[in-house]
């Protein structure tokens, strides 16, 4: 299960229009900061290597969720989203490690270029690999938790410690470091332009089954439109699809839904026989919704579609 959702997530984040959608709408209060066409993509792994006492290299490796570079004007900054669907009660530290690695990497690159360039003015460059003028790039990271109870782990590091009395007075000296946690508790779905919005307002109504079942009824068009990230998103956080398979019209909802994702899979050159394949269907059901597509070609009307296998009496034998 666990696993069904840290996928579903990682494909909607994919599309970079949602990856912005999330910053913009949690961090920056829906105003449109990072844009689709300046994200660029960057590898999930960090790797950073150091000589241990004794002398050995030790190289230690971190797998992040989701991670982009968005250009601004002249300079850059890395975003990175690690999804939780169950608190984790060393949270703090462990994004602190992830943003450490890649301060870490800024740095050794900088080392490099400076060794490449032999242009040392000082033993206290030389010792650092790192110039006055150098600057680091900014790099933010989100906690994105969508369980469906509160979270209640850690907000902090400091929320991770048990503080002598004695030693109280030395927190102010402490380093600490800040969960940017969004979760359905604390999202305005208001402030999201993709389907963030639609996501966290059902998140919301994780413990109200009977509220959420009732909304997706009333919006049935809607969900019978949604694209197939979303479709998969809501499917594995919530299980919500049960509510608008139960369509009205024998599953409507449902073959829709089974229609669009044929019809790309017609888009992509894909035979029914793939097609049948990758989205586990029988061959016969795959190769009855092409025939019917091609009436509609190169539109491909999901609602046409349907109608017309419901003329011929295709669902009784495939569908």
């Amino acid at each position: 299960m666990k696993k069904e959702k840290d996928s579903a997530v990682k494909r909607f984040l994919e599309n970079p229009a949602h990856f912005c959608d999330l910053f913009n709408g949690s961090l920056f209060g829906g105003k449109q900061v990072l844009k689709a066409g300046s994200l660029e993509s960057l590898p999930g792994e960090a790797i950073v290597s150091f000589a241990d006492k004794d002398g050995r290299k030790v190289t230690v490796k971190r797998y992040r969720d989701a991670v982009r570079k968005a250009c601004g004007n002249a300079l850059y900054a890395i975003f990175a989203v690690e999804g939780q669907d169950k608190a984790h009660y060393a949270m703090p530290v462990r994004e602190m490690l992830y943003d450490a690695m890649s301060y870490t990497n800024q740095v050794e690159q900088a080392a490099v270029r400076h060794r490449e360039n032999r242009d040392y003015q000082n033993s206290a460059q030389f010792l650092s690999g790192f110039f006055p003028e150098d600057r680091l790039v900014p790099v933010v990271t989100l906690c994105l938790y969508y369980g469906t109870t509160p979270w209640d782990g850690p907000m902090e590091l400091l929320d991770m410690m048990d503080i002598p009395e004695e030693f109280e007075d030395m927190r102010p000296y402490l380093s600490n470091y800040r969960l940017n946690l969004i979760q359905p508790e604390n999202a305005e779905p208001d402030n999201f332009r993709t389907d963030w919005k639609l996501i966290f307002s059902l998140l919301k109504m994780a413990g109200d089954g009977t509220g959420m079942k009732e909304y997706i009824q009333e919006n049935s068009e809607m969900f019978r439109h949604i694209p197939p990230d979303t479709y998969d998103m809501l499917k594995a956080l919530l299980h919500a699809d049960r509510w608008w398979k139960a369509d009205a019209d024998s599953g409507k909802g449902e073959i829709l839904l089974l229609i669009k994702l044929a019809c790309r899979k017609l888009e992509k050159g894909k035979s029914p026989e793939e097609a049948a394949e990758e989205l586990e269907e029988s061959v016969e059901t795959i190769r009855k919704i092409y025939q019917a597509a091609e009436e509609f070609a190169p539109d491909y009307d999901n609602v046409q579609i349907y109608h017309r296998l419901k003329r011929g009496n295709d669902f009784s034998s495939a569908l």
